[in-house]
């Protein structure tokens, strides 16, 4: 949907599974600027300071803690100092009904995926201190389902404090 509302842009696509990328590249429109890159994003050896965004959709949470303390900075490295990471994530309320809602649905997704695709993480990753510890801070919060998904726009600090005042 990105390429199509937006023809122009260039897009680099990391994907492990051969299959996902075809399946993407059977939806691109003509003329769609896309580079897929068929890798495990933690082995890629990401170019500096290229991107002007990083998306990253329900990935954060496939990774234990310590994977991504190595693969976030190295992913923060691409971006430009001027770089947006735009995250959409599975979250953990703290407490009352939604909280019960989300430990239900993630005790679930995470035994049926750890079954079908033996992903990493057996639970959700404080994906959120890792971006501060690299300097990001949130700048929009969308969400949705009792604070079960939340869409976040992540800036490098030094950014916005440079736009204060």
């Amino acid at each position: 949907e990105l390429v199509r509302r937006f023809p122009k842009l260039q897009v680099d696509c990391v994907e492990a599974s051969a299959v996902m990328i075809a399946r993407a590249q059977a939806r691109l429109p003509a003329g769609a600027k896309v580079t897929f890159h068929h890798a495990d994003a933690r082995d890629l050896d990401f170019p500096k300071a290229e991107y002007d965004a990083v998306v990253t959709c329900f990935f954060l949470d496939c990774f234990s803690e310590k994977t991504l303390a190595d693969l976030m900075p190295r992913m923060a490295a691409s971006m430009r100092p001027e770089g947006q990471w735009l995250v959409a994530e599975f979250g953990q309320p703290s407490r009352g009904w939604p909280a019960w809602h989300a430990r239900g649905w993630l005790a679930v997704m995470y035994f049926f995926f750890r079954l079908a695709a033996r992903l990493e993480a057996r639970r959700l990753p404080n994906w959120e201190l890792e971006m501060a510890r690299l300097d990001f801070v949130c700048s929009d919060r969308m969400t949705r389902r009792w604070n079960l998904m939340a869409a976040t726009r992540w800036n490098v600090a030094r950014i916005n404090s440079q736009n204060i005042g």
